[in-house]
Protein backbone atom coordinates (compact mmCIF):
# COMPACT_ATOMS: atom_id res chain seq x y z
CA UNK A 1 0.00 0.00 0.00
CA UNK A 2 2.61 2.26 0.80
CA UNK A 3 4.36 1.61 -2.51
CA UNK A 4 0.57 2.74 -4.48
CA UNK A 5 0.89 5.63 -2.15
CA UNK A 6 4.58 6.86 -3.48
CA UNK A 7 4.19 6.45 -6.99
CA UNK A 8 0.82 8.05 -7.03
CA UNK A 9 2.62 10.93 -4.89
CA UNK A 10 5.36 10.51 -8.25
CA UNK A 11 2.83 11.03 -10.71
CA UNK A 12 0.96 14.01 -9.23
CA UNK A 13 3.90 15.58 -9.02
CA UNK A 14 5.57 14.97 -11.97
CA UNK A 15 2.10 16.11 -13.33
CA UNK A 16 2.32 19.66 -11.48
CA UNK A 17 5.83 20.66 -13.34
CA UNK A 18 6.41 24.22 -13.51
CA UNK A 19 9.87 25.30 -15.07
CA UNK A 20 11.89 23.52 -17.42
CA UNK A 21 15.36 23.60 -18.83
CA UNK A 22 15.93 22.94 -22.96
CA UNK A 23 19.21 21.58 -24.65
CA UNK A 24 19.80 19.90 -27.55
CA UNK A 25 19.76 15.88 -27.36
CA UNK A 26 22.19 12.93 -26.36
CA UNK A 27 21.98 11.39 -30.27
CA UNK A 28 24.29 14.76 -30.65
CA UNK A 29 26.61 14.15 -27.88
CA UNK A 30 26.50 13.81 -23.99
CA UNK A 31 24.25 15.94 -21.86
CA UNK A 32 24.36 16.23 -18.28
CA UNK A 33 21.35 17.98 -16.35
CA UNK A 34 21.92 19.75 -12.76
CA UNK A 35 19.31 20.84 -10.19
CA UNK A 36 17.95 20.41 -6.76
CA UNK A 37 14.91 18.27 -5.53
CA UNK A 38 13.31 19.24 -2.23
CA UNK A 39 11.29 17.43 0.62
CA UNK A 40 7.88 17.67 -1.35
CA UNK A 41 8.33 20.67 -2.86
CA UNK A 42 5.44 20.54 -5.75
CA UNK A 43 7.92 23.37 -7.54
CA UNK A 44 9.43 20.59 -9.75
CA UNK A 45 11.98 22.17 -12.45
CA UNK A 46 12.13 19.31 -15.88
CA UNK A 47 15.24 19.28 -18.53
CA UNK A 48 14.20 19.21 -21.85
CA UNK A 49 16.21 17.67 -24.69
CA UNK A 50 15.64 16.64 -28.77
CA UNK A 51 16.12 13.87 -30.35
CA UNK A 52 16.89 14.27 -34.14
CA UNK A 53 17.00 10.44 -35.38
CA UNK A 54 15.97 7.27 -33.59
CA UNK A 55 18.84 6.09 -31.43
CA UNK A 56 19.26 4.49 -27.98
CA UNK A 57 20.12 6.95 -24.72
CA UNK A 58 21.42 5.83 -21.83
CA UNK A 59 20.32 7.76 -18.60
CA UNK A 60 22.89 7.42 -15.42
CA UNK A 61 22.12 8.61 -12.38
CA UNK A 62 25.65 10.09 -11.49
CA UNK A 63 25.03 12.12 -7.82
CA UNK A 64 22.37 12.52 -5.14
CA UNK A 65 24.11 14.83 -2.78
CA UNK A 66 21.24 14.72 0.41
CA UNK A 67 21.50 17.89 2.93
CA UNK A 68 18.78 18.55 5.55
CA UNK A 69 19.96 22.35 6.86
CA UNK A 70 21.29 21.37 10.61
CA UNK A 71 19.91 17.62 10.57
CA UNK A 72 21.81 14.98 11.05
CA UNK A 73 21.01 12.50 8.05
CA UNK A 74 21.10 9.05 9.13
CA UNK A 75 23.96 7.04 7.53
CA UNK A 76 21.44 3.76 6.95
CA UNK A 77 19.57 6.78 5.06
CA UNK A 78 19.36 5.85 1.08
CA UNK A 79 18.55 9.16 -1.00
CA UNK A 80 15.36 7.78 -3.21
CA UNK A 81 14.16 9.88 -5.96
CA UNK A 82 11.57 9.85 -8.68
CA UNK A 83 12.22 10.00 -11.85
CA UNK A 84 10.26 10.29 -14.82
CA UNK A 85 10.75 10.69 -19.14
CA UNK A 86 8.25 12.25 -21.54
CA UNK A 87 7.05 14.80 -22.91
CA UNK A 88 6.38 18.43 -22.76
CA UNK A 89 2.37 19.12 -23.22
CA UNK A 90 2.68 23.42 -22.97
CA UNK A 91 4.47 24.07 -19.74
CA UNK A 92 4.25 20.76 -18.25
CA UNK A 93 6.37 17.31 -18.67
CA UNK A 94 4.25 14.86 -18.77
CA UNK A 95 5.96 11.28 -18.40
CA UNK A 96 5.29 7.76 -19.84
CA UNK A 97 8.03 6.34 -18.36
CA UNK A 98 8.19 6.61 -14.38
CA UNK A 99 10.48 4.70 -12.10
CA UNK A 100 12.39 5.42 -8.81
CA UNK A 101 15.96 5.57 -8.36
CA UNK A 102 19.28 5.28 -6.33
CA UNK A 103 22.86 7.10 -7.07
CA UNK A 104 24.29 4.71 -9.85
CA UNK A 105 21.48 3.80 -11.53
CA UNK A 106 21.32 3.50 -15.18
CA UNK A 107 18.80 2.64 -17.90
CA UNK A 108 18.58 2.77 -21.64
CA UNK A 109 15.58 3.64 -23.89
CA UNK A 110 15.29 3.91 -27.78
CA UNK A 111 13.86 6.90 -28.53
CA UNK A 112 12.07 8.48 -31.85
CA UNK A 113 13.04 11.87 -33.17
CA UNK A 114 10.95 14.39 -30.75
CA UNK A 115 11.22 16.57 -27.89
CA UNK A 116 11.51 14.84 -24.47
CA UNK A 117 11.78 15.89 -20.79
CA UNK A 118 13.05 13.94 -17.95
CA UNK A 119 12.32 15.05 -13.82
CA UNK A 120 12.87 14.43 -10.81
CA UNK A 121 10.87 14.34 -7.68
CA UNK A 122 10.49 13.70 -3.76
CA UNK A 123 8.55 10.03 -4.37
CA UNK A 124 7.24 10.42 -0.43
CA UNK A 125 11.19 8.81 0.92
CA UNK A 126 12.67 12.19 1.40
CA UNK A 127 13.32 13.86 5.32
CA UNK A 128 11.68 17.12 6.32
CA UNK A 129 13.95 19.57 5.45
CA UNK A 130 16.00 17.41 2.99
CA UNK A 131 17.13 19.01 -0.17
CA UNK A 132 18.87 16.42 -2.39
CA UNK A 133 21.73 17.71 -5.62
CA UNK A 134 21.14 15.91 -8.66
CA UNK A 135 23.54 15.34 -11.78
CA UNK A 136 22.09 13.05 -14.52
CA UNK A 137 23.75 12.24 -17.16
CA UNK A 138 22.61 11.14 -21.32
CA UNK A 139 24.03 9.46 -23.63
CA UNK A 140 23.79 8.51 -26.99
CA UNK A 141 24.68 4.67 -27.79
Amino acid sequence: MKSQLSIALVIGLLLAVACSESTTGPSEGDQVFIGQVAYQNPDLSFHTFTMTSTSIIRVEIVELLASAGDLEIPESFTVTLGFGLGRQVNDVCVPTYQTTIIEGNDFSFQLTPDEYCIVLADPGTLLEGMVVDYTVSLRGE
